[in-house]
């Protein structure tokens, strides 16, 4: 079994925190405030939490299959795995949500039943909204990123059948991102707003925005290829220093807005400081406080729930004034339940329940000795 990365854990925990309040500034504007808030101020760029997830989505799926043979046996085992540990808790996540915003009354509304059956079948509809290419206001609208997550693993699950397994991943990008949309006649961009396809399944599969998962599996592979190298303690202690460094650099970028969320330069630094902090690990994990890597635990639960127990709760807190600032008690409320119920959930649900499916449906190990390599 690979050795957990503690300080990815911090940063994963660090991530959903981010983009839960991302989320919920809008609940802390006052009744006479228009425009850009303190609260957008502070919290706007909580969602490069989202580029976060999928640096990291990246790197630990190669971390975690660098064992993996070259075989058929491999791709349905990686499947396999990757739906034991997303369906349960997603589907969960959307009865979850599909009760707390009006149950019965979505089949009213012929737009809502749309946004329910395309979060059932992780399918997309719109072409107007760009990168979700779904309601972006409606019902679950955080489930965008999953979609981009499933087209993720299914597409590295196919690589796991070649030798190269990280040019493959390369190449398809390449391919998918720009030689298809040039061939369409559009421009290659990096740009997430991606290509005017007019098929929403199309617009998806070639948005750049998925370049944000190679950059993590880029980063994943130069970290297998440079933590076993000897002298590793002088790495430990020179990428702890690049980390405090980056995280400074990323700070003033946020700040200055040099370094923007859903922006696939940036996301390079990102991926950048990613490697290094994970290079740090065996140093950095010593002083991590262990609640960022519970959250880290948690962080799966908390992304998927924050946003329905959110406005679940502000609906019920809603005659309640408070000057300016009713939304505060709101927020501190939703925080905290947003946290204990995804404690409960990742509890029983991503750890009871996913650990008892795979022991019964998860084939036997298909792993080898040789560690990963991009050639020979």
């Amino acid at each position: 079994m690979n050795k957990r990365i503690e300080s990815l854990q911090a940063l994963r925990g660090i991530a959903a925190i981010l983009v839960m309040l991302f989320h919920y500034r809008f609940y802390l504007r006052g009744q006479d405030e228009s425009g850009t808030t303190i609260w957008d101020a502070l919290f706007g760029w909580g969602i490069i939490g989202v580029d976060i997830f999928f640096i990291i989505s990246g790197f630990i799926m190669v971390y975690t299959t660098q064992n993996y043979t070259q075989c058929l046996f491999s791709t349905k085992r990686f499947l396999i795995n990757r739906a034991i540990r997303i369906l349960p808790m997603y589907y969960i996540g959307l009865l979850i949500t599909f009760l707390l915003s009006g149950a019965m009354s979505t089949f009213h509304y012929p737009e809502k039943v749309q946004n329910l059956l395309s979060a059932l079948t992780f399918t997309v509809y719109r072409t107007d909204i760009i990168p979700h290419y779904i309601d972006d206001g409606g019902m679950y609208n955080i489930r965008w990123t999953l979609n981009y997550e499933v087209y993720f693993y299914i597409v590295f699950s196919l690589c796991l059948l070649v030798k190269h397994r990280l040019l493959a991943l390369i190449g398809f990008s390449a391919f998918t991102t720009c030689l298809i949309p040039a061939i369409a006649g559009f421009q290659p961009t990096t740009s997430i707003q991606g290509y005017q396809f007019h098929s929403p399944t199309i617009g998806l599969l070639t948005n750049p925005i998925f370049l944000e998962f190679i950059i993590g599996a880029i980063v994943g592979y130069l970290y297998l290829n440079i933590k076993n190298i000897k002298s590793s303690t002088k790495i430990q202690v020179i990428a702890s220093f690049i980390s405090l460094f980056l995280f400074m650099y990323i700070i003033y970028g946020i700040y200055n807005e040099n370094l923007r969320a859903l922006n696939i330069e940036s996301t390079i630094i990102l991926g950048i400081f990613i490697l290094f902090v994970s290079l740090a690990d065996p140093l950095l994990n010593k002083c991590i406080p262990h609640i960022l890597t519970y959250l880290g635990d948690i962080s799966f639960s908390l992304y998927l729930l924050h946003g329905a127990i959110g406005i679940a709760v502000m609906k019920r807190m809603g005659p309640v004034e408070l000057s300016n600032y009713k939304g505060i008690p709101t927020v501190v409320i939703a925080i905290f339940l947003s946290v204990f119920i995804s404690h409960l959930t990742h509890k029983y649900i991503e750890i009871r329940l996913t650990g008892k499916l795979k022991k019964r449906i998860l084939p036997v190990s298909s792993l080898k000795k040789k560690p990963y390599k991009l050639a020979n």
